[in-house]
């Protein structure tokens, strides 16, 4: 406002913006419909996402060390990879895991890194100059699209066999019984029971003969069936015996001894089926129905679907998880196989001297080139078996076959299993054999274009798979975003509902109501087209800024329509009034404005992916100011010379408006506290120290979890667990969760009946699944590891299922570590609770480890205590006679060579089907190597002669503890231990309480260890310091924007004054509302100080106003604080009612904010209009440092 300047001086001398668009009127109704097609264009083609993009950067190397130790691994590998990753000054962070047998080193770039590939490919270099790995190591495998989150994830699942087959199958099986109990014999006590096992009809005799003997050997080991008679008939076999247990009691048996064998049973073999009376089999069969389709048959259905969405174009790279892969079986009996004279290493050079694939060369003749093709190529197992290995003392040809059981079968035991659960027909819970495909997005492409084509692609590829195949979308980002961006845009149409009727109730007519409600859709339009032009896309955090923005970006047109109105009513002509009012306050309009840019600018320095994360709110709070300015000075204008009218009642003097209604009201209470100013001063003192009060009672929290669909559950076993307990534990797991959910959805019915709340369950036994949102880091394949993933039908039901599945978990699965998990939606923080401890020695880290435990153990609020490296692990050392050895002719890579054979396999060739390669396996008969006694049994074989030797001559077993898993740090054995707070805890309560005992703890670590913070601490010490200095800057930027408009260094203060009063309103909203202050809490804060800046200066222009124009200095406080009441109260009611939509519908994340701002706008209203005058007038009257040329009183 240039204060001292007549109406005149103004007419004469003035040519803006406003006035040329009131005066030009066609132009700027032309630039208005501009503005408008501009804001919808920019809208309809913004890309769109959930959550802001926050690369990942991180990348993956492994090596395999196949028999290695787990320390040995470290020293020799581990080690190596570590140093040469470091040479590369971008990674900022290196993670190792060290096993048995391999190694993997997890690393990070640092967050400012922007050409993440050129790091990664620089690493990659790095790790292939390695040249001096161990024998038997290696190669190094380099993966660079670790951090690739999938867009969707889909997976493909069997049905279970049909109500037909069932029916086929049982009455086979009932007749077959029926025929074998006529021919059997009865025993006294004894009552007949069978035990059936069902396969694919498609099954060769071989396979059910193998799977049977394997059978037979498992019941008459268990010692509780006598006179067991075999039964047999399409696609089934079993045993019928006379027994004395129940049939309850036999299940137990089964679940005991008999499944946890079913890794050595052929896969595609369904459950035992227990029969007592043949009249129920049916119902029977159903309870264990297998699978309708094979691991073959899901790995040839996905294979299709991979290949035809790989040719959509929006699609970059698509991951298969769960194969188990094809292979066949070269099964010997060490006696058998040495009857028939055959030695492995002689069956391998023969097998591939007979499988090849090398061409004959090609034959030009007669113009023209005959390409020559040599036969030899397997064609089928039987193939195999057929190829003659040797000869008889007769010369009769020696055959495969006649020295090992040649079949096809998967990979056994299998190491990476997917299961897929979801509700068949009749409403029961169908476990199933599953691939899971994760589809990623090429960068750049709109995500609602993604889910189209994909949509697109799936519906046609439907035809050609069979109509029963299952086709989950179990992680679905088209889906998440489309809800999400809908979400938001209504939270924002709510908000701009509320605005229009704040103002319709505050301005009391209907045409200034008229006038602010017309300039939302305008100021929007154009912050569109800013947005669009910056490159920023619609996701939450810059939808849920444009809600926050609404109560500011109407503050300029409420100001600039008042000012019209003032004009109007003081007898100017609506031509004048239209552009008068507004340039009146321009001067004070444009540095408020400027304010609340410098406010929030500053968010921009935050380094790395916080960043990025909020990166969009400064900017769309930018561009909606600007625009907001814009329009109060163009748009406005316009508008206002067609709706708005002088006052049919002339308005008060201000003598009277001083007296009469809420004015008067005000104008009393003002005198009051200017009478008594110090008196004033000191009760708002008890206010700030409210304020303190109520900081000793805010809940810290980083960032909260995630509003999501999706949830998870770790499960972890002993690092020495195979994967079929892993399995039985990961199944146990879902059924916990099964019940708790259904129990859930009974006591919150809905229409007065349960409610269906789980939709999926995805299980990943063996390791973890793809990575399906940014902040979820797939674990590695390891056999001791489940992954659950849950989807439930609406997310706001995962928050409450949290507590109650845990609580399950612990009580149902003792000895297993299951971890109930909540999607973040900021960084990951993994474990809330964790100390890091690093050192040398294993032993001196596990027993501080076990301290830093009993310090968790000290609090109540504590659970589920563990450090990341585990129990020690049984290993047997087989320790080799070098004398012994060299007198049998034997090497020790001999033993190692045949002890691998013979437990694990040996690669022979490859049978080649299609375009699938399949291996060709030899190993030792399963009941030859079912025992630890079995290891010295088993022959040595010279790979240079025709020796063979047992075991147990050239070498002896010991049988060891060891470290199973070794964790590393930035190149430093590493152990962290963790633990969870109890429901309803904080972390940041826990640690505070405990800090103490944990700086004791760090005082008396031996020399070389060191204690290092993690988990939600860590994080939220290392941005909040960043956000400190985010709020100094907005601080010191917004300090010199004052000085810079008042001309004075000490008014600035007087506007700062106001700060403390809002940030005391900020904290009880926040501990009214339980909302823990988090890192977007303190986001709110520090753009609450913008918005408090904003009121006052405006407040003291217009006591400057006064000023100029003679008045006292007590009634030109009170005169502008009348002038501004009801701009004020309008444009603080209209921020505060549009923040509810957005706290109510956006999630934890955005609740802190919204009630800090909630909170802190109520309470620096009041301060504004009352407490700010009055420190004026003590500035002015008591301390002097403020002139004040004129009359005082």
């Amino acid at each position: 406002m240039s204060h001292g300047k007549t109406t005149e001086e103004y007419v004469q001398h003035t040519h803006n913006t406003a006035r040329f668009f009131t005066e030009t009127r066609q132009v700027a109704w032309v630039l208005l419909v501009a503005t408008m097609v501009w804001g919808v264009y920019s809208y309809l083609n913004m890309p769109e996402r959930k959550d802001p993009d926050i690369p990942v950067r991180v990348a993956l190397a492994i090596c395999p060390w196949p028999g290695a130790a787990a320390e040995k691994v470290e020293d020799l590998v581990t080690r190596k990879l570590e140093k040469k990753i470091a040479e590369n000054s971008k990674v900022t962070k290196i993670e190792s895991i060290t096993r048995s047998s391999v190694c993997v080193v997890t690393m990070e770039l640092d967050e400012n890194i922007t050409e993440r590939a050129k790091e990664f490919d620089d690493i990659k270099g790095k790790l292939d100059s390695i040249t001096d790995l161990p024998q038997g190591a290696g190669p190094i495998q380099f993966f660079k699209d670790y951090g690739d989150t999938a867009a969707l994830m889909l997976t493909v699942a069997s049905p279970k066999v049909d109500e037909v087959e069932i029916a086929v199958r049982s009455q086979s099986i009932a007749r077959a019984i029926r025929e074998a109990r006529a021919q059997a014999a009865a025993a006294a006590g004894k009552k007949r029971t069978t035990i059936v096992l069902c396969f694919p009809q498609s099954y060769g005799t071989r396979i059910v003969d193998r799977s049977m003997l394997e059978f037979e050997r498992e019941l008459r080991e268990s010692q509780f069936a006598v006179d067991l008679r075999p039964i047999k008939g399409p696609g089934f076999a079993g045993f019928d015996f006379g027994c004395t247990y129940s049939e309850r009691e036999l299940r137990a048996i089964i679940q005991e001894r008999i499944r946890a064998r079913l890794t050595d049973f052929h896969p595609d073999v369904w459950e035992p089926l227990v029969v007592e009376n043949p009249d129920e089999t049916r119902a029977k069969l159903a309870t264990v129905a297998g699978d309708k389709y094979t691991f073959r048959q899901l790995d040839d259905y996905t294979d299709l679907i991979q290949k035809t969405l790989q040719t959509v174009e929006p699609v970059s790279k698509i991951d298969r998880s769960g194969i188990l892969n094809e292979r066949v079986f070269l099964e010997y009996s060490q006696e058998r196989l040495g009857s028939s004279g055959m030695q492995q290493s002689q069956i391998e050079q023969i097998l591939n001297a007979r499988n090849i694939m090398l061409p004959g060369g090609v034959l030009e003749t007669s113009g023209k080139n005959i390409m020559i093709n040599p036969s030899g190529e397997f064609k089928s197992e039987q193939e195999i078996g057929d190829v003659i290995v040797g000869s008889t003392d007769d010369g009769s040809p020696v055959y495969l076959r006649n020295g090992a059981d040649i079949f096809r079968g998967y990979e056994s035991p299998p190491s990476y299993l997917n299961f897929f659960t979801i509700r068949d027909a009749a409403g029961r819970w169908q476990r199933s054999r599953a691939i899971t495909l994760s589809v990623q997005m090429r960068a750049g492409e709109q995500i609602g274009k993604f889910g189209e084509e994909v949509d697109g692609a799936l519906g046609e590829l439907r035809k050609l798979l069979p109509p029963d195949l299952i086709l989950a979308r179990t992680s679905d980002q088209p889906l998440q975003v489309t809800e999400s961006v809908e979400l938001f845009m209504d939270s924002l149409y709510e908000a701009i509902i509320l605005v229009v009727l704040v103002a319709l109730i505050g301005f009391w007519e209907w045409r200034s109501a008229a006038l602010m409600a017309l300039s939302i859709p305008l100021t929007l339009a154009m912050t569109f087209g800013f947005m669009h032009l910056l490159g920023v896309d619609l996701q939450q955090v810059s939808i849920a800024s444009l809600i926050l923005a609404l109560g500011l970006l109407v503050d300029d047109p409420v100001v600039a329509g008042d000012a019209i109105k003032r004009e109007l009513d003081a007898g100017q002509p609506g031509i004048i009034a239209a552009w008068l009012g507004p340039t009146r306050l321009a001067h004070a309009i444009l540095f408020a404005t400027i304010t609340n840019i410098v406010a929030y600018l500053p968010f921009l320095l935050l380094p790395g992916d916080m960043g990025r994360f909020v990166y969009s709110l400064p900017m769309v709070l930018a561009c909606s100011l600007v625009a907001s300015r814009l329009v109060s000075m163009t748009f406005i204008p316009t508008l206002g010379y067609y709706f708005l009218r002088p006052s049919r009642k002339p308005p008060l003097p201000m003598e009277e408006r001083r007296k009469k209604g809420f004015a008067g009201w005000y104008c009393r209470v003002g005198t009051l506290a200017l009478n008594h100013r110090w008196k004033t001063l000191l009760v708002s003192f008890a206010f700030l120290g409210l304020g303190v009060f109520l900081m000793t009672r805010l809940k810290d929290e980083f960032f909260p979890k995630d509003l999501s669909y999706l949830s998870f559950v770790d499960v972890w076993l002993p690092e020495d667990a195979p994967i079929s307990a892993t399995d039985a534990a990961a199944h146990q797991a879902e059924a916990v969760i099964r019940r708790v959910v259904d129990e859930y959805g009974k006591a919150t019915p809905e229409d007065g009946r349960p409610r269906q709340v789980l939709k999926y369950l995805t299980t990943f036994v063996g390791g973890g699944g793809p990575r399906f949102w940014f902040s979820v880091s797939p674990e590695q394949r390891q056999l001791n590891y489940a992954q659950i993933v849950i989807q439930v039908a609406n997310k706001r039901d995962t928050m409450p299922l949290v507590a109650p599945i845990q609580a399950a978990l612990d009580e149902a699965l003792p000895g297993v570590r299951a971890d109930m998990r909540q999607l973040e939606s900021g960084q990951p923080i993994g474990t809330p609770v964790a100390m890091r401890i690093s050192g040398e020695d294993l032993q001196t880290l596990r027993g501080l480890a076990e301290q830093m435990k009993e310090i968790y153990r000290s609090h109540p609020a504590t659970t589920r205590i563990r450090d990341d490296w585990g129990a020690e692990s049984f290993y047997v050392e087989l320790r080799v006679d070098p004398d012994r050895a060299n007198l049998a002719r034997v090497s020790n890579l001999d033993v190692a060579v045949s002890s691998t054979s013979a437990m694990s396999g040996y690669p022979l060739t490859t049978l080649r089907d299609g375009d699938k390669q399949i291996p060709v396996v030899a190993r030792l008969r399963a009941d030859e190597r079912a025992n630890f006694s079995d290891i010295q049994n088993l022959y040595v074989y010279s790979m240079t002669g025709t020796q063979k030797v047992p075991l147990r001559q050239v070498s002896s077993t010991v049988v060891q503890m060891e470290t199973e898993k070794v964790r590393r740090r930035n190149q430093f054995r590493t152990v962290t231990v963790s633990c969870y707070p109890v429901a309803g805890q904080l972390a940041s309560k826990v640690v505070k309480d405990i800090w103490p005992k944990l700086e004791a703890f760090e005082e008396n670590l031996p020399v070389g260890y060191k204690l290092e913070v993690g988990g939600e601490k860590e994080q939220k010490d290392e941005n909040f310091v960043e956000l400190l200095v985010i709020l100094a800057i907005c601080v010191a930027a917004i300090f010199l924007a004052l000085v810079f408009q008042f001309q004075n260094a000490v008014k600035p203060f007087i506007v700062f004054s106001a700060i403390p009063y809002g940030m005391v309103g900020a904290f009880a909203g926040l501990v009214v509302m339980d909302a823990p202050f988090s890192f977007m809490a303190f986001l709110g804060c520090i753009s609450l100080i913008g918005v408090i800046v904003s009121h006052v200066i405006v407040l003291f222009d217009f006591i400057e106003e006064k000023h100029a124009e003679g008045e006292p200095m007590r009634l030109a406080l009170l005169d502008a604080g009348i002038i501004r009441l009801r701009p004020v109260l309008i444009t603080v009611g209209a921020t505060v009612f549009a923040l509810f939509p957005l706290a109510m519908h956006g999630g934890p994340l955005w609740e802190p904010l919204c009630y800090a701002q909630i909170g802190g706008l109520t309470a620096a209203t009041f301060i504004t209009l009352i407490l700010v005058p009055v420190i004026y007038s003590i500035v002015v009257l008591d301390l002097k440092l403020v002139k004040w040329e004129g009359p005082t009183e």
